[in-house]
């Protein structure tokens, strides 16, 4: 994490949409002179807890600071180093349900009585299980941590050097002078290619669980991530912790990431690009087709930092937040919701989000474009308050499962840890009604890759028939291509017919339209499903 600058008075001003939601207001949240800001969520009080330093302060320092929404009774609770592991990924600030205590990463913050009255604090180190931190295939002993409403689990997202991640859940014990990490268990899937049962030397594709956990949903017994909904590129999905059941929650052909359900779970709000049609790669999804993932998973890092990291530091668009009601999501392929970024376009959204209690209120943060190349970003705290919903009672709270029935544990696990993922590199997949799907994979474990599908007469439900390729390959260092010359026929008419190159992460992945080898755009084309169209060359560089 890096420290920041608090907007200008001026930028403060309330500003008014009319929505399907009924009145938003949307607001700044004030704070005083001197805080350097950092970073800011609700607490299960309703007031925010905040993340900051002072002018001076190094980069091991960190303030905590409790206000209201408005602005006022800014309170300092904490000021002092909190070291950060080479393997954590920053600092974070995950609240628990009993209003005095939060998850920060690596050490739990606990005060006394509670967060708003404190008259002491104590930070107790977080201690993961597996020898993490020693790993050597660990990049990342956490990237995400989430808390269960039932304040006794956690769960957190593992890198891993061969460019996999892993989701993993166990119970927090306090002990006498630190947590640790009691029953873990891996809850992630190792590869969404597996042998098909029913033909010998074939495959089939099984649902991917994990992803970048977000938040316990369900009352606990589900969480939400960043995952596969099973379209060509990440959705926002509720993995069960029951079953292995994955529900998408966004459905747009476009890039979807973090959604944040609100305390009764009607409503959300959504890190997306789908209101930035400019830097919303939508022609990658609009045409929905079996097993798409096989080529675009590895398109993953290329689409963040274009849509999401470039627009930050110097792409014009914006990447939500997007207020959403689940159920539509859920239920509405067309859905879109309603964008909350701010009016003033050098405003771009940046994590966290959180709800306030009331179900009212929904907060985030925002960064000025380009404002964080020195590592000091100009940030402010958004608030989009609901004043017209009515939300209905927060879903009950209820026992998180310890160990989920499709769980990996004890030296399973450690197994499991101990080996890079292992890609399947060829193989066929049958259609459910008629034809197949035929694949080839290679990657170097660093970021290089290679993908191609082609689509045999292929058809899931008999209504549908694909046919034709895509395929994607590239690396971090010199950029990406994905081609895609397909067609769908019969009760779902589309088709791809399109090329996309992007240059590589240091470069921003900017999307190139210049020359290829073979004399064509590097990017051009178009993508059709019915009667919409998405052509590549309405993308911005």
């Amino acid at each position: 994490m890096t420290e920041g600058t608090l907007a200008a008075t001026d930028e403060r001003e309330t500003e008014t949409r009319d929505s399907a939601f009924g009145r938003i207001e949307l607001s700044t949240v004030p704070l005083p002179d001197g805080v350097q800001l950092a970073s800011a969520t609700y607490l299960p009080s309703g007031d925010v807890f905040v993340l900051f330093r002072r002018a001076g302060d190094h980069d091991d320092w960190f303030r905590v600071g409790i206000v209201r929404d408005d602005g006022t009774d800014f309170r300092e609770i904490l000021s002092g180093a909190i070291p950060q592991s080479p393997t954590a990924n920053g600092i974070r600030h995950m609240p628990f349900s009993d209003g005095r205590r939060v998850l920060l990463g690596d050490y739990v913050l606990e005060a006394t009585p509670d967060l708003g009255t404190a008259t002491t604090v104590e930070l107790l180190p977080v201690e993961y299980p597996w020898d993490l931190t020693s790993d050597p295939l660990t990049s990342h002993h956490w990237s995400e941590i989430i808390v269960s409403p039932d304040d006794r689990h956690i769960a957190w997202t593992i890198l891993r050097t061969d460019m996999s991640a892993v989701v993993a859940l166990g119970r927090l014990e306090r002990g006498a002078d630190r947590y640790t990490i009691e029953e873990p268990a891996i809850i992630s899937s190792r590869e969404v290619v597996v042998p098909d049962p029913e033909r010998d030397g074939w495959f089939r594709i099984r649902p991917m669980l994990g992803g970048e956990v977000k938040q316990f949903v369900r009352g606990g017994s589900a969480l939400s991530s960043v995952g596969d909904g099973g379209s060509a590129l990440t959705d926002s999905v509720i993995q069960s912790l029951t079953s292995e059941h994955i529900e998408p929650i966004t459905r747009t052909p476009g890039y979807d990431e973090t959604t944040i359900l609100s305390p009764d779970e009607r409503l959300g709000i959504v890190m997306t690009s789908r209101a930035s049609r400019g830097t919303d790669p939508r022609f990658l999804g609009l045409v929905p087709r079996p097993h798409a993932q096989l080529v675009t998973m590895d398109l993953a890092w290329v689409l963040y930092v274009y849509a999401v990291d470039g627009v930050r530091r110097f792409r014009p668009g914006n990447i939500g937040p997007v207020l959403i009601d689940i159920e539509r999501s859920v239920t509405e392929p067309g859905y879109q919701g309603v964008p909350l970024n701010s009016a003033d376009a050098s405003w771009v959204y940046v994590s966290p989000m959180s709800w306030h209690p009331d179900g009212t209120r929904a907060m985030w943060m925002e960064q000025r474009r380009g404002s964080g190349e020195g590592g000091h970003p100009e940030l402010r705290i958004r608030v989009a308050r609901l004043p017209e919903h009515a939300p209905a009672a927060a879903v009950p709270v209820v026992a998180t499962p310890g160990i989920p029935p499709y769980a990996v544990t004890g030296e399973d696990a450690r197994e499991r840890l101990r080996r890079r993922i292992q890609v399947v590199p060829s193989g066929r997949i049958a259609g459910a009604r008629s034809g197949h799907l035929e694949f080839e994979r290679s990657s170097d474990g660093h970021g290089t890759w290679s993908a191609f599908s082609r689509y045999v007469d292929f058809s899931d439900d008999g209504r549908t028939v694909y046919n034709g390729y895509e395929r994607s390959s590239g690396s971090m260092a010199t950029g990406a291509v994905y081609e895609a010359d397909l067609v769908a026929e019969g009760e779902a008419s589309g088709e791809m017919r399109l090329r996309a190159t992007w240059s590589g992460v240091q470069q921003g992945a900017r999307l190139l339209f210049g020359t290829a080898e073979d004399g064509r755009p590097q990017s051009f084309g178009s993508a059709r499903f019915g009667d919409t169209v998405a052509r590549v060359e309405d993308l911005v560089e």
